[in-house]
């Protein structure tokens, strides 16, 4: 069994130092950077990427004389005839000069590579090793979420934190930096810090995920995971992004905080995380066992759990049907606690409506896909909303 993801806006694609004062030195234990700090660094770097198609992010890793290089992922600019202004922090809007699109096959990374003029004076993003954002290491997601309503240029920054759940060595597209964050719609290409506040991804994959069974069936739900491709990958390409690295800010010093440890767990966060790494790993059935062992501590984030338990256990049918009914009733169980502990938890709607559908209960289907469909346009969950219509509009 394995688990992938779609972008925001293709879910047609997916279903089909030191300081020294002369010799004296103080040193102090290392702190890593508060949300908050990351998030005014995080700021003056990243910008809006707008045209007639939609919305994206991206971030400001280089500049020469008044000329700035932007970083983004290329779905976000992939369409050649289409006009694309870059949106600052200060409000300003400047005209890309240029593109480069460094997908030009299926098999590589979803990167590019936008350039504008400004007169204005805008910071560089500094860049890390990406390796070192091993499994349980924290990280920040920054962007332009279009949510609430707002589009375009009315959008506004938003950090979300995370963890690395897993780091495949290959995926479609290369997004091998996997991590469990609240993503939205419009923060396509936006940066991935680390505990610093430096660029170790560019966000560009979520929300959608599906189980592939053996007989190549696909089983979507709604999983919460998300990915970036690696800057790593990104300075693999330099060459054919036109760039030298003498033009990058690079720190390749390791981040004072560490991962977070699950060798050992003795709380309901480290199992819940165990839990979390292990289903976006693939192995469903130990993913429970944690989620359940976190469980008996009672913890605030108890939807969440059940809302994973239910993804395990359908996962785990959509592998082996022959356990029992497709998705059957635990995986409903589980998703049902999951509401009942957060009445607006719009994904555990949606995902037990799909388990409704395949034990061939359409009416509770179509109730529930209702459900998430209003919850959805609420948050201002475009994408999700429309999809959740047109379900609605296929069994009807």
């Amino acid at each position: 069994m394995n688990i992938n993801f779609s972008r925001y806006d293709t879910l047609t694609t997916l279903l089909a130092g030191t300081i020294a004062a002369l010799t004296i030195v103080i040193s102090q234990p290392a702190i890593a950077k508060t949300p908050q700090e990351v998030a005014s660094i995080a700021g003056p770097l990243t910008v809006q990427i707008n045209s007639s198609l939609g919305d994206g992010s991206g971030v400001i890793i280089a500049k020469t004389g008044k000329t700035y290089t932007v970083l983004t992922v290329n779905h976000v600019v992939e369409k050649a005839d289409v006009k694309y202004t870059v949106r600052t922090s200060k409000g300003k809007n400047y005209q890309a000069t240029s593109v480069t699109r460094l997908q030009t096959a299926d098999t590589d990374p979803d990167l590019a590579v936008v350039k504008f003029e400004s007169p204005e004076e805008y910071p560089v993003a500094t860049i890390a090793d990406s390796d070192q954002a091993v499994i349980g290491t924290q990280i920040y997601v920054y962007g332009y979420p279009a949510t609430g309503g707002l589009f375009g240029a009315e959008r506004e920054p938003e950090l979300s934190p995370g963890l690395v759940t897993s780091r495949p060595g290959n995926r479609p597209e290369g997004y091998t930096l996997r991590y469990q964050a609240v993503t939205w719609s419009g923060m396509s290409g936006g940066p991935v810090f680390d505990s610093e506040g430096r660029v170790i991804g560019l966000h560009g994959q979520g929300e959608f995920g599906f189980a592939q069974t053996s007989s190549g069936e696909v089983a979507p739900i709604k999983t919460g995971f998300n990915a970036a491709v690696p800057i790593n990958t990104f300075i693999a390409k330099l060459v054919a992004a036109g760039i030298n690295k003498s033009e990058l800010k690079v720190d390749n010093t390791p981040p004072t905080s560490g991962p977070v440890s699950t060798a050992n767990p003795q709380d309901a966060q480290a199992y819940y995380f165990r839990g979390l790494s292990l289903l976006d790993q693939g192995d469903a059935w130990d993913a429970i066992d944690d989620f359940n062992r976190a469980l008996a501590f009672k913890p605030k984030y108890t939807p969440e759990l059940f809302f994973n338990i239910g993804n395990a256990r359908t996962l785990i049918t959509a592998a082996f049907p022959e356990i029992g009914p497709t998705r059957g009733s635990n995986a409903i169980q589980a998703y049902t606690r999951a509401i009942e502990a957060n009445p607006g938890f719009a994904d555990a709607y949606y995902n037990r409506a799909l388990a409704y559908l395949d034990n061939k209960d359409q009416p509770k289907a179509i109730a529930d896909f209702q459900k998430a469909a209003e919850l959805y346009k609420q948050g201002g969950r475009t994408s999700a909303y429309q999809d959740a219509l047109n379900r609605i509009k296929q069994l009807q």
